[in-house]
């Protein structure tokens, strides 16, 4: 009887074990350390860093509690407050059995404060990625909902590989998708600064992505690498540029983005395209597909911009963002937006197909077409000739 259920329970857990081919792997972030921070404010940007960081990796990763992490520490002797070294890091990563920990610091000379993260790989003992911001200003709720958010963000976009526990299924070498993002047209007004801009917009677009888990991203290092060059101040100035700068990094896909800045209006392009072409072996929901663009434009208020910028990546990459993301709009609202998109992609694709050239011939027919019937109806129907009577005399 006892063989009999053993064998009835293993014909049951195999296939559901097969089924899930990847553990998923466990984060713990530790008590952020401060320098001329409250102890209990110190809490509240730990607590604010990681719902954040659980929100940009999804349902992948699972993320340690707090209170048991804490318990735990508690238990091994291990150090639970001004825990931000490697070394520390290293020994509560094995205390909790995490694959992966979070430790950072948070210092205010003065009226400046200066904010430094890292993810390390307890199993592998090394950084994967820093996230260092220095000389931030403002109140700690503004460094909290922006500086906190932002490296969390930075931190999330690193990548991680996946450990694999079952190998029922047959593997294929399959080409890593790579996003890169760069900077085509920068024309900034004197209200906004040059040299901020353009790596704030990055991060901005690389939030969404990685929230989004379409694709892989460049390390963000290579993208400042990039922005930080004379020649590139006001961007890289053609698609044929980016996709050279993207192959050189083993991207395979690019998107750009323009923005040009006047005194009362910020008018922005969203750009994706392949470098690669999708490989047979891979089928075509596991592809990031390009040849779409997106325009509009929005006033110069720096967090509407953000929201608009953010918004757009999604129907740039393909998809629509989940319910909840960013403020609902109007059922028109949406409707003229899918519209717009669809319109910009198709003269996208011919310009990326067949040259610029032929664009202006299409929008030049277009326009003559307008003219012709806008010009036909205003005219109207002229009289038919027909016998009338005599002039009076």
């Amino acid at each position: 009887m006892m063989v009999f259920i053993f064998l009835l329970i293993a014909s049951i857990s195999t296939p559901a074990l097969s089924q899930n081919s990847v553990r998923r792997q466990t984060i713990a972030v530790l008590e952020f350390e401060g320098n001329g921070v409250p102890d209990q404010t110190m809490q509240d940007v730990t607590k604010r860093f990681a719902s954040e960081y659980a929100a940009f990796k999804g349902k992948k990763f699972i993320l340690l509690d707090r209170n048991q992490m804490q318990r735990s520490l508690q238990e091994q002797g291990v150090r639970i407050y001004g825990c931000s070294t490697f070394k520390c890091a290293m020994d509560a990563g094995v205390v909790l059995g995490a694959d992966f920990v979070v430790v950072g610091t948070l210092t205010k000379n003065g009226s400046v404060y200066n904010l430094r993260s890292q993810l390390i790989d307890v199993k592998n003992s090394k950084t994967v990625s820093r996230a260092e911001y220095d000389h931030i200003t403002g109140d700690i709720v503004t460094i909290m909902s922006k500086e906190v958010k932002k490296a969390a963000a930075y931190l999330a976009s690193a990548k991680i590989k996946s450990e694999a526990i079952q190998t029922e299924v047959v593997k294929v070498d399959v080409p890593e998708q790579k996003l890169i993002i760069l900077p085509l047209e920068i024309t900034l007004s004197q209200s906004f600064e040059q040299e901020k801009l353009p790596e704030l917009v990055n991060e901005w677009i690389r939030g969404e992505v990685t929230f989004s888990e379409k694709s892989n991203l460049v390390d963000f290092s290579i993208e400042k690498t990039i922005l930080s060059k004379e020649e590139f101040k006001s961007g890289v100035m053609s698609n044929e540029v980016a996709k050279v700068i993207g192959s050189q990094h083993n991207a395979t896909h690019v998107l750009t983005w323009t923005l040009r800045v006047t005194e009362s209006k910020a008018h922005v392009i969203l750009s994706h395209f392949n470098i690669v072409g999708r490989p047979e072996s891979v089928a075509k929901v596991e592809w990031l597909v390009g040849g779409l663009r997106a325009r509009f434009k929005t006033k110069t208020d720096m967090d509407i911009l953000k929201m608009q910028v953010r918004k757009y990546t999604w129907p740039v990459l393909g998809t629509t963002a989940p319910t909840g993301r960013f403020p609902a709009d109007s059922f028109f609202a949406r409707l003229w937006m899918k519209i717009k998109i669809a319109i910009d992609s198709f003269l996208f694709y011919i310009e990326n197909t067949y040259g610029i050239a032929v664009v202006i011939l299409i929008l030049l027919l277009l326009s003559g077409f307008g003219l012709f019937f806008g010009y036909d109806a205003i005219k109207g129907d002229e009289p038919e000739p027909g016998i009338g009577f005599p002039p009076e005399y």
